[in-house]
């Protein structure tokens, strides 16, 4: 093994302390009790500018929008297992979460315009919806379209419905046992593959 296994959460809700980021930390504890190194990133503490369609990653070297994303390019590509959390705002991930995912566009360039390998890596989803009857379909599937283009498949899901008020996951009888499963599996998972 080449060193320790690199997990990086990427939290999505705009709300610090909430069932996103308790979901998100549990599961970045579970990574860190299989030996995991750990890394945290806050979306919504940086200025990530939506993606602008200007095709100036189709070189596969950069994105030439100049924001904070640039240093979470090389975060994502050192990590062998990625964690994304959101809530779920209007049957989606939220907007933060969003702007992430579609300033990965350079690494579909990468992929599928220049054929280029990628690092295989384990990923995850952690969603949150404050409606008992949320429909997790929407955020599912972007979460998979990114996880795909990162090489991150098949990914994992956990998702929770009917938890609007801050900390109420803790009311959960598994959600968070279930979080530091998936964080120790990812992490396992990542030995694996490196």
């Amino acid at each position: 093994m080449s060193g320790a296994v690199k997990v990086l959460g990427v939290l999505g809700s705009p709300r610090r302390g909430g069932n996103t980021e308790l979901l998100l930390d549990a599961a970045l504890e579970g990574a860190a009790e299989e030996g995991a190194s750990i890394e945290k990133v806050v979306l919504d503490a940086l200025a990530i500018r939506p993606c602008t369609a200007c095709d100036g990653c189709r070189d596969g070297i950069r994105c030439v929008l100049n924001d904070d994303m640039a240093a979470l390019y090389p975060k994502i590509e050192d990590a062998d297992a990625i964690v994304l959390a959101s809530p779920v705002y209007f049957e989606s991930v939220t907007a933060q979460t969003k702007a992430f995912i579609d300033r990965c566009q350079l690494f579909w360039c990468r992929k599928y315009l220049l054929g280029m390998k990628g690092k295989r890596r384990a990923g995850a989803l952690l969603a949150v919806g404050a409606r008992v009857r949320t429909d997790f379909h929407a955020p599912e599937a972007t979460a998979r379209a990114l996880f795909h283009t990162l090489d991150a498949m098949p990914c994992q899901v956990l998702a929770y419905a009917g938890f609007e008020e801050p900390r109420s996951i803790e009311d959960h009888p598994d959600a968070l046992r279930e979080s530091r499963e998936l964080g120790r599996q990812l992490a396992a998972r990542g030995r694996d593959i490196i």
